[in-house]
């Protein structure tokens, strides 16, 4: 039985810190269950820490693993998702024990999370260089999985779109395409796009190209072969019509929901303005839909994030506010059984979900408690505050 022995802020809020073994705190839980759980256990690197000891003989390190993710998977809501972060340590062994515990068709995804970079004493290693986490993803029931769509800036402009549509507002049968490039030069008073690379240089050029690719968005289109055997029937009778008269634009409307298939030679016509999506500040970006590779979430500067010190395997919050963005709404349940400095509490409380995060070290009362207190009386401005225009509120209990 948890007996709470401590509050902070609102009396009557949900969310709790405990302190314990994980095992056995997950067996006192009553019948809850959660949306989400992101685990962070050790990674059995070999060291020993001031925060916890992360040197383990690996068959200790599967044994000490098995039944608590066996416990997790009990815990898991039917339409939720476990988030296990791991190197690769122990990444085959981890890979095995939730293949077997959650079943290898409900894996989503193994997401590769960048946290460094090569530089430094890493330049000089011999053989690759190792700056990569993973994340370990698998549903309760991938068929009730529902992620939340997720979309990423990307870098530059897309060069797939390359073509120009001179006269979008009339009939498709009318339409005319141009070299986007040409198009730009032209534009810029230059006669072609290899005069205007030579006079502004390549970079200038493609800069330009790519303000005007956002400002023409509805006009900059390319053409892409559609996955034939991935096609509604209807669509696989018209991609035929249209690769026997290549010359025509045809038309395929799917209802409300879905954007018409647009076919010219067989190839489906898209267009950037499908793509580009407009910031906070009201910036214009081409957007991306996520991957399985993190490469944009920095890991560097966030020492003292949540102003709390956590020497080794300290995670940011925009790395857990992308993962309880994708699987989690307000007021969905969140559990962390390996706590540490308190990172996913603190992104969970800041973003309106409930959580249990569980820590059987001094950590919980040296970092993790004052960092929460810090959060619910609005006096953490790092991390995500500012993003969630978080200024502080609810509370928490502390159980042991």
């Amino acid at each position: 039985m948890l007996r709470r022995v401590a509050a902070y802020g609102d009396n009557d809020s949900p969310n709790m810190l405990v302190r314990g073994d994980n095992l056995d705190v997950l067996s006192h839980l009553g019948d809850a269950t959660f949306r989400c759980i992101y685990l962070d256990p050790p990674f059995n690197s070999g060291r020993i820490f001031r925060e916890y000891r992360d040197a383990w003989d690996p068959e200790v390190w599967k044994a000490m693993m098995a039944p608590r993710l066996r416990a997790l998977h009990a815990r898991l809501r039917e339409d939720g998702a476990i988030f296990a972060e791991i190197d690769d340590t122990q990444l085959g062994e981890l890979l095995v024990l939730m293949d077997g515990i959650f079943g290898r068709d409900n894996r989503i995804a193994i997401v590769t999370v960048v946290r460094s970079a090569s530089t430094g004493h890493k330049a000089i290693n011999r053989g690759p260089v190792n700056v990569t986490d993973y994340l370990l993803v698998y549903a309760r029931e991938r068929r009730l999985f529902r992620p939340v769509p997720m979309v990423r800036p990307r870098e530059g402009r897309d060069p797939a779109y390359n073509l120009y549509l001179a006269n979008p507002d009339d009939a498709p049968s009318a339409w005319t395409f141009s070299p986007l490039k040409g198009v730009v030069a032209k534009a810029l008073g230059h006669a072609n796009a290899t005069a205007a690379a030579r006079a502004m240089g390549p970079e200038a050029f493609e800069r330009e190209v790519s303000r005007f690719s956002l400002a023409n968005a509805r006009r900059v289109v390319r053409f892409a072969q559609p996955r034939y055997e991935a096609v509604s029937l209807a669509a696989r009778a018209l991609i035929d019509q249209s690769r026997a008269a290549p010359e025509q634009i045809f038309w395929l409307d799917r209802g409300a929901r879905h954007k018409p298939m647009i076919l010219r030679g067989g190839n489906r016509l898209l267009f950037l303005a499908d793509k580009v999506r407009t910031g906070d500040a009201g910036e214009r970006y081409v957007a991306e839909p996520l991957t399985n590779v993190w490469d944009d979430i920095p890991f560097q500067g966030i020492a003292r994030e949540g102003d709390v010190v956590f020497s080794r395997n300290k995670k940011p919050e925009r790395l857990l506010e992308r993962v309880l963005t994708l699987c989690t709404q307000p007021g969905d349940w969140v559990l962390d059984p390996f706590l540490g400095s308190g990172t996913t509490a603190a992104v969970a409380h800041k973003m309106g979900r409930h959580y249990v995060g569980i820590e059987q070290s001094d950590t919980l009362d040296r970092l993790c408690i004052p960092r929460l207190a810090r959060v619910v009386e609005g006096s953490d401005t790092t991390g995500i505050s500012r993003a969630c225009s978080f200024r502080g509120g609810g509370g928490f209990g502390v159980y042991a």
